[in-house]
Formats: C-alpha cells, sequence, structure tokens
C-alpha cells in the first residue's frame, strides 16, 4: 500500500495550482456570501409542480460550489407558512456581516393589487384577505436582506406561473408576478416579464433555472452580464415564449459569481479593487502547509480561511488523515471531531451564557455541554456514527442502517416552560387558547394552554401545549436571537440520539435495556404513580413508581450515553420530518424526510401517559395537523455545528 499521502498528493496539487489561478477570481475566503433557497412543490390543496424542488437543489449545489454559505445547509423544501416565515427570520439573521446576499423561490407566485406573493405548501385561501395570512409577500424578504446591510442583494423568483387560486373570489389577482422596485443595491429576477408565465419545464427542471445555474458559473460575466445571458439563453430555448425580466437598482462596484477572467489584475465582488494582501497570503499560506503536510498545518488553515477553496484544500487532506488513522487501529466508527479535531476547549462549565465563537465550537468535543444565552437549552455535542433505525413493527419497519456524518448539538432537555415564557415574553408571539386537554375523551378545549395545560406545572417542567408550527417559532426566535442554526430534530437524529449508539446491530427496546421494571429510573411514563393519582387501573402500566402522575421536572431522570435527560417519557417531541407509513425510501444520511403527508408531523419519545411498548427507541407517532396543540406534546431543540 502506498505511504499515507502518496496518492492524496498529486490531486492536492492539482486544487492548489487551481487555488493560485483562481484565488483573486473567488471571494469566498474574504467575501461572505449567503443564501436562502426555497422550492415548493407538494401543495396540498392545489396541484402540485413537478420541478421547484429539483430547481432548488439544483441552484444550492451550483451556489455552494460557488461559495455561497446556505440557510439551513441545502435546499429548503416544501415549506408550509410557518417554516417559509421561519426560514426568512433565520436568514435575516445570518445576513449580519454578509456581503451578498441572495434569495432563491421556486413554485407558486401570484400578484394581488400590484402585490407579489410567495405561496407556502398550505396556503387555502378562499377570499382576497386570506392571502396576507397564508402566504409570504415578496417584500418581506427585500426588508430583511435591505436591513442587513449587505453590499449587494440578489432575489431570483422562478414563480410567475399560473394562478392555482383562480375561481377563489381573488378578483384583483391576475397572471404571473407584478413589477417590483428595487431598493438601493437589489437585483431582482424575474423568470418572465411582469404578468406573464413561465414554464415549469418537463424535463425536471424549469427553463429559466437550467439556464441560471448553468451561466453563473462561467467566469468573466459580471451580475449583469449573467442575468442578460440567462434572458437570451431562455428565450431561445423557448422559441420566444418566455423572456427573463430583471429590475435593477444602481450597483456599486462589480460582482463575478465566478469570478473575473483576468482574476490577478481584475476586480472582485462589489466594490472592485484590485486583489487584496490577504487573497495573497492566502497563496503563500497554501503553498507551506503543501510543503509541511502535517494535520496541524492544515488544521490552522481552516481556521484560518473556514470557507472558500483553502479550506477544501485543508478539508480534503484532513480527511485523508482521519481515514489513514482509521484504518492503522482498525476501529470501528470513528466520529470525527468538528473542523478536524481543533485543540481542547477551556472549561464550558464557567463559560458565561453567550453564543460559541469559531474557536469554541471548532474545539468542541462529544459530551461537552453549552449554553448560548442565558434563558436558551443547555447542549450536547453528540457524536457522528451510524445506528441500525426502527423495529419489526408496522410503520417502524424496514429496519435500516443510517449514518449520522457529523457532529451535532442536542438540548440536554426538552424546552422548558420557562424557556418558552422567555420567548413568549419576548416576541409577544400568540401560543393560542386551545389545547387538546387529559381527559377520558381528549378534545380541545378553550381557555387550556401552554401556561394551563389541564394539570399543575412548574417552570422546569416541558412545555406542552405546543404545536409543531409554535416549535418552529421558538426556534427561528433563537436562531435569531444567537445567529446561530437551531432546528429540530430530524425523526433520525431523534432514534439515533435516544438509543445513544454508534455501530448498527441489534439492540434492546430503550436505551438502557428491555426490562420494563426499570422503567421508573429512567423516565416518565404510565406507572403505579399515574394509578394511583387516577385511582384506577391503567392497562399495561410499569410496575413501578416513577414518581410523578404527569409531567416531571426535565432532567429527573438518569441521562443516556450521549448525556441526554428524557429522551423517553414525560413528553413527545416534535420532529423536523412528514409521516410516512413505513420507511421505504427514508433517508439514510439523518436528514429530515420532507415526502410524504406533510399535513402530519412525526412525534417521537412518548410521554407521562403512555404504556412501556410506546416507550420504545423505536416507537413513532405523529401529529393530526402541525397546528395541534397537545396536553403531553412538546419538543426539544438541535444545532448545526461547523466542521468539515
Amino acid at each position: 500500500m502506498a505511504p499515507d499521502g502518496v496518492l492524496m498528493r498529486p490531486v492536492l496539487s492539482l486544487l492548489l495550482s487551481v487555488l493560485g489561478m483562481v484565488a483573486a477570481a473567488l471571494p469566498a475566503a474574504a467575501e461572505k456570501r449567503v443564501a436562502l433557497v426555497v422550492g415548493n412543490s407538494a401543495y396540498r390543496n392545489v396541484a402540485p409542480l413537478d420541478n421547484p424542488k429539483n430547481d432548488a437543489a439544483l441552484m444550492a449545489e451550483t451556489l455552494r460550489g460557488l461559495g455561497f454559505a446556505l440557510v439551513g445547509g441545502s435546499a429548503q423544501l416544501d415549506l408550509d407558512k410557518a417554516g417559509l416565515d421561519a426560514a426568512v427570520q433565520v436568514f435575516g439573521a445570518q445576513l449580519q456581516g454578509a456581503d451578498v446576499a441572495l434569495f432563491y423561490y421556486a413554485g407558486h407566485g401570484i400578484q394581488l393589487r400590484g402585490a407579489n406573493y410567495l405561496v407556502p405548501v398550505d396556503a387555502n385561501p378562499t377570499k382576497e384577505a386570506d392571502v396576507d395570512f397564508q402566504m409570504l409577500d415578496s417584500n418581506t424578504v427585500l426588508r430583511q436582506m435591505e436591513s442587513a446591510g449587505s453590499r449587494l442583494n440578489l432575489a431570483i423568483l422562478d414563480a410567475c406561473r399560473n394562478n392555482p387560486f383562480g375561481g377563489r373570489g381573488l378578483r384583483a389577482t391576475d397572471s404571473g408576478l407584478a413589477q417590483m422596485r428595487a431598493p438601493e443595491g437589489t437585483l431582482i429576477s424575474f423568470a418572465t416579464q411582469p404578468g406573464a408565465v413561465a414554464q415549469d419545464g418537463t424535463n425536471g427542471n424549469s427553463p429559466f433555472t437550467r439556464a441560471l445555474a448553468q451561466t453563473i458559473r462561467r467566469p468573466g460575466l459580471d451580475v449583469f452580464r449573467t442575468f442578460n445571458e440567462v434572458g437570451l439563453a431562455v428565450t431561445k430555448a423557448t422559441g420566444g415564449a418566455q423572456q427573463p425580466w430583471v429590475s435593477s437598482s444602481p450597483i456599486t462596484g462589480e460582482f463575478y459569481f465566478a469570478g473575473p477572467l483576468d482574476a490577478p489584475g481584475g476586480k472582485n465582488g462589489p466594490g472592485g479593487g484590485a486583489p487584496s494582501d490577504a487573497d495573497a497570503g492566502m497563496r503563500a499560506d497554501l503553498a507551506l502547509a503543501q510543503k509541511i503536510d502535517k494535520r496541524e498545518v492544515w488544521q490552522a488553515i481552516l481556521d484560518k480561511y473556514p470557507t472558500g477553496l483553502a479550506a477544501a484544500a485543508a478539508r480534503a487532506r484532513l480527511e485523508e488523515f482521519n481515514k489513514s488513522e482509521v484504518a492503522l487501529v482498525a476501529s470501528p466508527v470513528q466520529p470525527a471531531l468538528p473542523c478536524g479535531g481543533a485543540g481542547a476547549l477551556a472549561s464550558l462549565s464557567s463559560r458565561a451564557a453567550r453564543p460559541l465563537s469559531a474557536t469554541e465550537e471548532c474545539a468542541l468535543k462529544p459530551k461537552d455541554v453549552f449554553k448560548e444565552c442565558d434563558k436558551c437549552p443547555e447542549m450536547v455535542v453528540v457524536p457522528a456514527g451510524s445506528f441500525t433505525m426502527g423495529a419489526a413493527r408496522a410503520d417502524e419497519s424496514p429496519e435500516h442502517n443510517v449514518t449520522i456524518g457529523r457532529p451535532f448539538a442536542v438540548g440536554r432537555l426538552h424546552v422548558t416552560v420557562d424557556q418558552y415564557a422567555a420567548f413568549v415574553a419576548e416576541t409577544r408571539y400568540d401560543a393560542g387558547s386551545t389545547c387538546e386537554t387529559y381527559a377520558e375523551n381528549p378534545r380541545a378545549k378553550f381557555g387550556h394552554s401552554w401556561r394551563n395545560p389541564g394539570f399543575a406545572q412548574q417552570g422546569s417542567h416541558p412545555v406542552v401545549c405546543v404545536s409543531w408550527n409554535d416549535a418552529k417559532a421558538y426556534l427561528a426566535w433563537l436562531a435569531k436571537k444567537t445567529q446561530r442554526s437551531y432546528r429540530l430534530l430530524t425523526e433520525a437524529e431523534f432514534e439515533y440520539a435516544a438509543r445513544a449508539r454508534t455501530s448498527p446491530g441489534r439492540y434492546p427496546s430503550f436505551w438502557f435495556g428491555d426490562d420494563e421494571n426499570d422503567l421508573c429510573r429512567y423516565g416518565n411514563g404510565a406507572d403505579q404513580t399515574e394509578e394511583r393519582v387516577r385511582g384506577k387501573t391503567v392497562f399495561a402500566a410499569a410496575a413501578c413508581n416513577d414518581g410523578y402522575a404527569y409531567t416531571a421536572p426535565a432532567g429527573s431522570f438518569e441521562a443516556n450515553g450521549f448525556g441526554l435527560s428524557d429522551m423517553l417519557g414525560n413528553a413527545w417531541e416534535h420532529t423536523e420530518d412528514c409521516y410516512n407509513e413505513s420507511y421505504r425510501g427514508a433517508p439514510a444520511d439523518g436528514s429530515p424526510w420532507t415526502e410524504g403527508d406533510c399535513g402530519q408531523r412525526v412525534d417521537r419519545g412518548g410521554s407521562w401517559l403512555v404504556i412501556p411498548s410506546s416507550l420504545r427507541a423505536a416507537k413513532r407517532d405523529r401529529v393530526s395537523t402541525p397546528d395541534d396543540r397537545v396536553f403531553d406534546t412538546g419538543f426539544r431543540v438541535a444545532r448545526t455545528l461547523v466542521g468539515p
């Protein structure tokens, strides 16, 4: 076998040669580019569209290759109103300090009384007045970009399709989209002219997005010439039936998606100017790293240049180091530490509650605990690994292996009543006044809410009577407050975290074993305490006492092997995934399953009310709609971590 690095170095040499030629052309190392990419196809109340999800995926891949950081890490697909609002809020938060902001949307869009609205997948208006509440005014996105102070804002709308709600009393609705005024430093690109209808496409992508993805990869095209070339390509492809249109305010300097052709002496990005000393320094650093070729040197490159081609070169070499070390020790899955394995972090226990710095985040290791604001949840770092998901039961099958490719952080506990109260107080969020309450035949009851779910709670108890949409609103607030990527767990991430196993195999029903008599040490479910308080027998209740008839203070029971508490019992927890009746076709990488019945979302973990068989790590449940509020259902948060 060739010595470590022998096969990799020619590849690195080629990559570094490319870096030397285009470092000045691509501003990613010095220029912060942020994009939100949305594709809505799976409309629930009108005919679905075939291509927007494909268009969004294509654009996300293309923009990532051009140095854009993507909100959510990928294309955001099939968003309902709450999801679309939350994504735009997170986008606005992540734009702070950005040089270039880009918003791309593919899906249905309508114009109403001269305003343009983007249509979430759950929209179902019956009159004009519904539109303001069920759709997103495109000017909301422009205001987010404008308020962030980005030097260049790009809004790209492949949404000029036929109005899907014709005949529903939307009298002032017209075909296509209306003309929009571009704020200062902004360019708005439409798939076709104002009032005209764009084609969805017949071969997987719309004509507009296909041309756009091809054109922005071409070096030497400034932003205006780029969209002119896109217009010419679409006009030709559609035989003149569709002609893209641009609205722009004056833009200072020049911007190239893929850099100018005359990179060594050309201009670079908004504001122009020759290549900076930083670019020359980056090339010198890379040359030195290639010569020394030590892990710690490549890690220093990644620390200094966390984005762009320099980061790509460093990650590629660090990955080779990781693979060779795993092979030498012949170990099972070796979770790679974030950022390639940064040095040890100073004590987190004495650290003030504030957002992690890049250096602190890169130094995190599994089971580290951190907190990013006084009222924020405590987060635990969960390692990368693989596991066998599911069980041989109904909608829990087929069993299949899932790989969690990188560490992520999970709330140590459920979101508590106090934490949710801080969100409501700060945002004045309307969390509703109806909740399905605990009764022999539970139904939605007025006067009940997260403040009064029908039984006594303290501030340290898990918040319940919160819907999936309520959870998403909380997460949008948390992301904006910390400017970090907080989100719901995916269903696969939840089961992985609940099992606390990093290798595939056969597991016991619960993370601690199979003996139901031990449940009361590890979680809060239906047991003898509940029977005593209710004064009647609970069928198949655990034959032990956990001390709580309803919710318990979060963290009252022993944590699992990952350091997470209440992963079984206390309160059901919302996940990101749409419900499917089996795992056939489920993602194998831990990502959310956003296809299937997205009117129902998956809940996990069980609650104080359910019997042992429903506290198993593989057990799934679902909410009837994302707006349902239920007396034994809450959520916990996840956070994406930086890293290779």
